[in-house]
């Protein structure tokens, strides 16, 4: 029913989140660290939303079941009554019945009596119970279905909320990304001036040397020492954060979901679009399912199986490394306004294990 009422659409529990935002200096520290904990605790409601919403689909389908048998029976003894209620009409020569002031109620009065006259006390009980156990379940069902449409009315509050967070989480790491990129503009332009002024002073030196030293060899200056590499994008027991871009994400492996499952993954929130990279390097496939939408399957170099659901489209497949963009967070499947990305693993192609751990430790 939740993802039907979203367009087919994470709880007491110790948490923790992550956003794929790094740390900046200055206000911008500040203003994303403020933005993470509001991403984190719109995360957290929708997660409480999503559950609580679970679980009250679980109750309604067990009410429904409930009420139809009731109804079933209802209609079942219902059907015995009037067939009595007519042959009593039909046969009996008292003419009180026909002073009756509502006769349809004189009928059924007269057929009443004659099961209590004949003993049959069970069938009246029987009726009497099923109707009260249909009026039990329909007052359930509608105080369910109340408590349905303000999680639903929650869990959409907390999502816009997500949202907001994270786009602003977007606009502060691209305003940090491109204050570091002058400051590495600067940095570059200043190493090239002091190279250069260098450079000339030793060509100076030289100068003056030989002409002090007629005739002797001009020494070589030493090698530019050799750059350093360049940091590798792993991390966390060697596996890549699964989205390159700003997210937030809570442990919520096992919280109930809708028609009775439980969660076997980690939802990591993140605006329509943002880039799903290879966790490991391996061999990727695209292909989708009703539940997930479109989804990647990537059988990984270390023996392990990865499963990413709700893309809004795919990436590279076939054989990648680690860090290759094969996808974009979306809301397919059953996902539908709530944008993020499903993320599982499977160690040694086997069942899903809690992949918070290892994603937590990925993403930083």
């Amino acid at each position: 029913m939740l993802h039907r009422l979203l367009a087919p659409l994470v709880v007491t529990l110790a948490v923790a989140a992550s956003l794929a935002v790094p740390s900046a200096a200055g206000a911008q520290t500040a203003d994303i660290e403020r933005a993470r904990a509001a991403a984190e605790d719109a995360v957290r409601r929708v997660s409480d939303a999503e559950s609580a919403l679970g679980a009250i689909e679980r109750d309604i389908a067990s009410l429904e079941a409930k009420a139809t048998q009731a109804e079933e029976r209802l209609a079942s003894l219902s059907g015995s009554m009037e067939e009595l209620v007519v042959e009593r009409y039909t046969s009996s020569g008292d003419m009180p019945l026909l002073t009756t002031e509502d006769i349809n109620e004189g009928v059924k009065a007269e057929a009443l009596a004659r099961y209590v006259s004949q003993g049959t006390f069970d069938t009246i009980d029987d009726f009497t119970e099923a109707k009260a156990e249909l009026d039990e379940a329909s007052a359930a069902l509608a105080a369910k279905r109340q408590q349905q449409e303000a999680s639903i009315e929650s869990l959409r509050r907390a999502l816009a909320d997500v949202q907001a967070e994270l786009k602003r989480l977007e606009e502060l790491e691209a305003k940090r990304r491109a204050e570091e990129e002058a400051r590495r503009r600067a940095a570059e332009a200043e190493a090239q001036r002091r190279a250069a002024a260098e450079a000339q002073t030793q060509q100076r030196a030289t100068q003056a040397a030989g002409r002090t030293s007629s005739g002797s060899a001009t020494r070589s200056p030493a090698p530019a020492p050799a750059p350093a590499p360049a940091p590798t994008t792993s991390s966390g027991g060697g596996m890549v954060c699964p989205v390159a871009g700003p997210h937030s994400f809570i442990d919520s492996w096992g919280y109930p979901r809708s028609g009775g499952r439980s969660h076997k993954g980690v939802d990591m929130m993140a605006r329509t679009g943002v880039p799903v990279v290879a966790p490991v390097s391996g061999t990727v496939s695209h292909r989708g399912n009703s539940i997930g939408g479109l989804s990647f399957h990537l059988s990984g170099d270390n023996g392990h199986y990865y499963y990413g659901t709700h893309l809004s489209r795919y990436g590279a497949s076939g054989r990648v490394s680690a860090g290759t963009v094969i996808g974009y967070v979306g809301d397919t499947g059953n996902a539908r306004g709530m944008p993020h990305l499903h993320f599982e693993i499977h160690p040694n192609h086997g069942g899903p294990v809690n992949p918070y751990p290892a994603t937590r430790a990925a993403c930083g």
